[in-house]
């Protein structure tokens, strides 16, 4: 039978038909491979990318920013993205802001790639009220050809600078709008938060 049986001449044991001479190293090397067969996949890191629409906790069409998690040193600036994620047929989207202004002030907006990228250059404008801590981000496009984007994509880049320690949040308004080619609003069901850590 299949077992363990000691030589008598030596301390060998045999597994099987295989000497093997030392008892526990054998008995490690077993217990080894045993959880390392067993061991689950770790549940930690679930939710890590904000621009995966498998991942997110709410649902789409969303927005977003990216990264949500920005650290900054005192004095220093950080380009976050705002994305919105799982659109379909967008032609112009309203994008309003709050922020922290005794901690962080704007130092410029740029149009993201979304609409940029599209077959018709979009119209792109803002306004950043510096004194209530407000950004408000408009783009469009003109005329009645039906241009539009689906998917996923930045609408815009702000360059925030840290003007205080401390964590602050950046959140959107709950009047941010998306509309279609034929100017009917498209429901935004999401919304994320972008937290600015500064030290």
């Amino acid at each position: 039978p299949i077992g363990l049986r000691p030589h008598t001449k030596s301390n060998t044991i045999t597994v099987g038909v295989f000497p093997v001479k030392n008892l526990r190293a054998f008995l490690i090397l077993s217990l080894l491979l045993l959880f390392s067969c067993g061991k689950d996949i770790p549940e930690e890191d679930v939710f890590d990318n904000p621009l995966d629409e498998d991942e997110v906790t709410y649902e789409t069409p969303a927005l977003t920013f990216y990264p949500v998690d920005i650290s900054i040193d005192l004095g220093s600036s950080q380009t976050v993205h705002v994305f919105v994620l799982g659109i379909e047929n967008l032609a112009g989207s309203y994008v309003r802001i709050n922020y922290d202004k005794v901690k962080v002030s704007v130092l410029s907006i740029i149009v993201g790639k979304f609409f940029a990228d599209a077959a018709q250059a979009p119209v792109f404008f803002y306004d950043d009220d510096a004194v209530n801590g407000i950004i408000e981000i408009n783009t469009s496009f003109l005329g009645s050809d039906s241009v539009s984007v689906s998917g996923t994509g930045s609408l815009a880049s702000i360059v925030f600078q840290s003007t205080t320690d401390g964590e602050s949040s950046l959140l959107f308004d709950s009047n941010c709008e998306f509309v279609d080619p034929n100017d009917t609003a498209i429901e935004i069901k999401g919304f994320g938060i972008g937290v600015v850590n500064a030290q």
